[in-house]
């Protein structure tokens, strides 16, 4: 029986991806720190930055996946919150490595920079910010930790276990309130629903797929775009425009370019087509309706503790 152990698994992507999953196998969650309460996911405990501890949570858990969600995770468009740090990633890495386990780091599109769009998974436009950097070298340690990994870069967007206090919550409250939002027109990145991700990830983990793969949505859309698209989904009004001046420069720092993302590898080794904007936000206006949103947020479920 396959068990996917999801790391951080109190972010976006990975409440997102223990949702999703969690109705096809078993699922255990690791936190950096919080109580997380999912339905029908189990949950392990551990010390950070403890070697031994990694290896006794995976044949405690009997894990066969590990999924690591960590700071790189996290859209670069969400505000920095408490997440298991990028370099946590090797030693997870390198444990799974030792116990024969699968390995997947969901990384950042945020690695790449303008003037190009669309990037592919050996572009060299890359950010050279201290941020990005680092996710590169730690992209590069998992897979020399590792053989029997896999590298996703994505920018997921969705509900999250915090409830109103998520990025995405927060943004739409203050378009219902018609609060001013300082929202960039300039930089793009290629958005998804996290539930999405799971979806296409699902099939890449029961093949045990390696290697560095794009997951993103078809289309670019700047932060800016993305609200207006988002408002005229929840039927709210729209935020107020910033007044686009001519650009002396490239913007410059993590995130502040173009980081859109080619899918072409994914979608041909999957024949597939990557959602559109619009489809994954009536998506998410449905897990509104349903009851979806309230249980990534441990309303309605208790937590088990891992056997």
């Amino acid at each position: 029986m396959k068990t996917f152990l999801i790391v951080g698994v109190e972010s976006v992507v990975g409440a997102n991806l223990a949702a999703s999953l969690c109705g096809q196998t078993r699922v255990v969650g690791v936190s950096a720190g919080s109580n997380i309460s999912l339905p029908g996911c189990e949950r392990a405990t551990l010390e950070r930055g403890n070697a031994d501890a990694i290896h006794h949570c995976l044949q405690q858990t009997r894990a066969t996946h590990v999924i690591f969600c960590g700071t790189a995770a996290r859209s670069f468009w969400e505000p920095a919150g408490k997440a298991f740090e990028n370099s946590d990633a090797v030693l997870w890495a390198t444990a799974t490595a030792q116990e024969k386990r699968h390995f997947t780091l969901i990384s950042s599109d945020a690695v790449f920079t303008g003037p190009w769009m669309f990037h592919d998974e050996t572009s060299t436009a890359t950010c050279p910010s201290a941020e990005a950097t680092e996710i590169r070298q730690v992209e590069t340690r998992v897979r020399e930790a590792c053989d029997n990994s896999l590298i996703v870069r994505t920018n997921a967007f969705g509900w999250s276990t915090s409830g109103s206090k998520g990025w995405l919550e927060t943004l739409l409250s203050g378009m219902e309130n018609n609060q001013p939002l300082d929202l960039d027109p300039i930089c793009h990145a290629t958005p998804i629903l996290a539930s999405d991700l799971a979806d296409y990830l699902e099939p890449a983990l029961d093949d045990e797929l390696t290697g560095v793969f794009h997951i993103s949505g078809a289309e670019r859309v700047s932060p800016h775009q993305f609200a207006r698209q988002l408002a005229s989904a929840f039927e709210v009004g729209s935020p107020a425009t910033r007044t686009i001046r001519e650009l002396a420069a490239r913007p410059t720092g993590f995130g502040r370019g173009e980081t859109s993302l080619q899918t072409r590898r994914f979608r041909s080794e999957y024949d597939c087509a990557m959602p559109l904007l619009n489809e994954g936000l009536t998506r998410l206006v449905e897990q509104n309706r349903s009851g979806y949103r309230d249980r990534l947020c441990g309303q309605t479920t208790r937590q088990d503790k891992a056997a």
